[in-house]
């Protein structure tokens, strides 16, 4: 039980490290899509020349760690970036995929805003066929920035109240042990 007391220092300021990486991750998800939303979105004409999704996270319905990267006309200097739920894929297959053989002949009409150098965050894409358009996406994705906000504003204030305890929790002063005095009944120590 002592060893306890000594480290519940450190268990606090572990606790509070732990929500720290908790937001920085909130924010490593979601800072591409939140400058989206802050840029003047560009018009791109083309066919697939490209198309991945991560495998670590492929398929797992993940908001924003299920996302697809494609690009467009052979050009290797923009990336654009697809978020979408497995319920919008399922729709946009039903007239795109970037999957089919024949994906690199069908035309595109892509809306995206640029938020890095070379990557474009996709906030409308339509073929002849059909299409996904801001309003859906912009549905899905501002849904999960909140919810990712909400997880860091809550992971802050656990984060400044275990900081806090961690900070305030003294450390056991490090003396010599107490001494024991033992008793023997009814015998003598003495020689």
């Amino acid at each position: 039980m002592a060893s306890f007391f000594r480290t519940r220092k450190y268990a606090y300021l572990n606790a509070s490290l732990l929500f720290l990486l908790i937001i920085a991750w909130c924010v490593s998800c979601t800072h591409l899509v939140v400058r989206s939303f802050f840029t003047e979105p560009h018009l791109f004409y083309g066919t697939l020349s490209h198309a991945s999704i991560p495998s670590l996270f492929g398929g797992s319905n993940i908001p924003f760690l299920d996302k697809t990267y494609f690009q467009i006309n052979g050009d290797k200097e923009a990336t654009f970036v697809l978020y979408s739920s497995q319920e919008l894929n399922d729709e946009l297959s039903e007239w795109f995929s970037f999957a089919s053989v024949d994906a690199a002949e069908i035309p595109l009409e892509v809306w995206a805003a640029r938020v890095k150098d070379n990557i474009y965050v996709v906030q409308s894409i339509s073929t002849k066929d059909g299409g996904l358009d801001w309003e859906v996406l912009s549905d899905y994705q501002m849904e999960f920035v909140l919810i990712y906000a909400g997880i860091a504003f809550l992971s802050f204030i656990a984060m400044m109240v275990f900081l806090v305890l961690g900070i305030m929790t003294k450390l056991p002063r490090k003396g010599p042990p107490p001494q024991v005095t033992r008793y023997y009944a009814g015998t003598s120590r003495a020689g």
